[in-house]
Formats: C-alpha cells, structure tokens, sequence
C-alpha cells in the first residue's frame, strides 16, 4: 500500500481520487497542522511493505518534484500530484512484482527497465541492484525501485546532452594515465551521488591554480549546490593529486588588466570564487597533495577538513606579496587560535598533515590517495542525519562563532531556531527511539 492503514486506496485507481478523500489523508499526514506536508511527515505516511521506513532520499525527491514554491514541503493542492505520483509508481511496481514478493528482483527490474524503453547492459542491472539493494537481499523494495527510476531518468537526460547527435553513443576520451586533461573542456566538474555532490578543480597541469574561470565555475556550482533541495551536503576537491596551489598567479602577471575585483564582499565573490558565500548546507574538503594560499583559504571555507598524510598546507603567498583577501585573516584564526594562525601567516611556512591535525586545521587524517573516498563516506553518513536539525544545530554555531555581538543574543539565536525542529523532526525523532530505532549509536 501507499500509505499505512488506516488508508483505504480510492475507489477508482484511473479517475482522480475524490477531494473530501484526500483531505482527510492530509490532515491526518499534517501532524503539525501547519496546511503543509513536511518530508519527514511523508515518510511517516508511506509503507513500502517490508516492515522497514520509506527511504528518506526517495521521500525528499518527491517533495522537491511537487513543492513549486521552494518551501520544504507539500500544501494541499500540491498533496494531489504527490498522492497520483505515488499511486501510478504503485500501480507499476504491482505489475512488475510477478512473483508477489513486495520486491523486484534482476529480472523484474529487467522487465521494468525494458518496459520503459531502456536496452542496458547485463552489467548495469547488477550495478543498479548493488546500489538500490538497502536491505541487502538482491533485490528493491518499493521505495528503492522509485529512486532508481528517478536516478536512471536524471542519468539519462545527462547522457542527452552530450549525445550531440543523438545516435545512442558518448564517445568518450581516452587520455593516457601521464596526461592530464579538462573532461570536456571544464575547469571544474562535479558529480552527483544521491544527496551528495562533488566539485572538483579540474586544473592538474598547474596544481589546480585558479584563474578568472575557475573562480566563476566555483561559485557556480557551489551556488547551485546551495538552491537544490535533493543536496544535503558537497565535497570539494583537487584533480590529479592536489587540491589547490592559490591562484594563478600567470594569470596574476599576464592579465592584470582584465582582473577585476569588488572591494564590498556584499556585491561580489572573492578572487577565488566562493569564499564570501556563507551556506546553509556542509561542505567537506578532501585535501590532497598542496592547500596553500588561496587554496588553503578554499578548504578553511568548509566546514570540515579530510587530510592526506602527504599533503601540505600554508600560506605559500607570503613570499610573493599576494595578501589573503579570501578569507584567509578571518577564518584561519577563528580555527586555531590567532597565535598559530599569526605563525602561518607572518612566516608563510608549510604545515604537514599530523601538525595540522593537532592544530585543529585537519578534522581528520586519511592515508594517501583516500581523501575523496573518505569525504564522501563522511558525507553519506553526515546527509543520512534529519537536516533541518542538523542545519538549524550548524546555523548557530556559525552565528556564534562570527555575528554573535553577545553570550545572551548567542544563546536567543539558538533556542530561536531550535524550537521549530521539535515539532517537524524531534517529535518523531523521539517516537522512533521509544521504538527502539537508533539506539547504541545505529542510525535509523
């Protein structure tokens, strides 16, 4: 079923469900009776017939589907659209179950797939149960089979639009492991994994220097990261080995004219691109190889610091007069303390991994090679947490880290935006950990 008893399924699966129906669904699923459905008050509602919770990633992807206005959840009219959408997936996933198991397994999903027009390879069928298997039984339940149907979609229009003349193949480019060069000309790039995303400098043959371009595709994406209500959390990172040598200081030398900064960090990004933006969201930087200069000031704007045992970090402009002007000077000593940060920058020295560590600047310390694949296991794990609390938690923090004027306004701050996620997340917290769900430090 859709939705948990006491439900019953409209008398008519074609015709549109009658209103009076409806309304009562939605009051009952309006825990909060705020007029509107929060995703966490939908995947109480949902049953995905294996005893198991609703995946979260599936429920937010239909509020985001539905929500025009761009408020976290569903009103009543927009509620019509979700209950049809959830209802046809009902309808399709039945037809596909042959066997009646309340899963699709390879061949079901084979069938699926073939029905909705896909021809995939042997391979990819096992990739995408791998995947959408949570359960770990070798095949999905409901709510994966609808996460994977929206994947492969997402997937396919991406495939579109490098198809430039529709024939059905990507000719894709080869280099050779010593060449390193831009994926389709792109100064960075990034990827998606479900409610994470990557961004990736994408300049190896200069340490990732960032020039004019690179800044503005920063921000860019960093932007877009911000406004997508399916992200939960980024991961920046280098290409080739580095994460990021400063700015390109050819660039720097060869191009001043055309180099334009705003003076007032309220009109418009910083040199470096994204350093004035202050997210709502967390951002992990997976440090490899060099973080100096204005690449060092690239990873102090995340919230949390993944560090190669190789890598080297420090303020490398000091010797060539290029002053911090991304952030550097604020928040450099805001993390370690004014008089280590003064030691990096009055001396410009380079500070290893273990001594970054131990001063604060590195969260954490991973062997070589395995700073991205760290960033973003951490990353799944922090975007697997409630994130209206978790973003009202990190929100104070920030404030009373930098705008705070007062113990007292900190503290107001904080009860301010707290008090709200007891109602649309801690409430049914709560009812899930009298269940027994979570406890000993499990996620739900």
């Amino acid at each position: 079923m859709a939705y948990n008893s006491p439900y019953r399924a409209a008398p008519q699966v074609n015709a549109p469900p009658d209103q009076t129906f409806l309304w009562n669904i939605f009051q009952r699923v309006d825990k909060d009776r705020s007029g509107t459905i929060s995703d966490s008050e939908l995947q109480q509602a949902l049953s995905n017939g294996t005893w198991t919770p609703f995946n979260p990633v599936t429920v937010r992807s239909i509020i985001s589907m539905f929500d025009r206005e761009n408020k976290g959840g569903v009103s009543f009219n927009e509620f019509a659209g979700v209950w049809k959408y959830i209802t046809d997936w009902q309808n399709i996933f039945r037809n596909y179950d042959r066997d009646n198991s309340g899963f699709i397994d390879k061949n079901e999903l084979k069938q699926a797939l073939s029905g909705f027009g896909y021809r995939l390879s042997e391979q990819f069928y096992c990739t995408l149960i791998e995947k959408f298997d949570r359960q770990r039984k070798g095949q999905v339940a409901f709510d994966d089979f609808i996460q994977c149907c929206i994947v492969l979609q997402r997937l396919t229009d991406v495939f579109r639009r490098y198809d430039t003349d529709q024939d059905g193949w990507v000719q894709p480019y080869f280099a050779p492991s010593h060449v390193y060069k831009n994926i389709a000309g792109q100064t960075v790039v990034t990827e998606r994994r479900g409610a994470v995303v990557s961004v990736a400098i994408n300049r190896p043959e200069v340490r990732n220097a960032v020039n004019q371009e690179t800044a503005r595709r920063l921000l860019e994406e960093l932007e877009a990261f911000e406004r997508d209500p399916d992200l939960n959390v980024a991961v920046l990172h280098g290409k080739g080995g580095n994460f990021c040598a400063g700015y390109d200081l050819k660039e720097l030398a060869n191009h001043t004219a055309s180099l334009k900064l705003e003076q007032d960090v309220t009109k418009g990004p910083g040199p470096m691109g994204p350093s004035c933006l202050q997210l709502s969201k967390p951002l992990i930087a997976a440090v490899s190889g060099f973080a100096v200069a204005g690449g060092l000031e690239l990873a102090l704007l995340a919230d949390l610091r993944l560090v190669e045992e190789s890598a080297v970090m420090g303020v490398f402009c000091r010797r060539f007069g290029v002053p911090l002007i991304d952030g550097g000077t604020v928040r450099l000593p805001r993390l370690i303390g004014l008089s280590r940060a003064l030691d990096l920058i009055l001396t410009g020295r380079p500070i290893g991994a273990q001594e970054a560590l131990a001063y604060g600047l590195a969260n954490r310390v991973v062997p070589d090679g395995q700073a991205l694949q760290a960033a973003l296991q951490l990353a799944e794990e922090i975007s697997c947490s409630p994130q209206q609390c978790l973003r009202a938690d990190r929100s104070s923090a920030v404030y009373s880290c930098y705008d705070a004027p007062s113990f007292t306004q900190a503290m107001q701050y904080e009860m301010d935006h707290g008090i709200p996620v007891i109602q649309s997340e801690a409430v049914s917290g709560a009812a899930r950990f009298t269940t027994g769900t979570g406890r000993g430090g499990q996620r739900s």
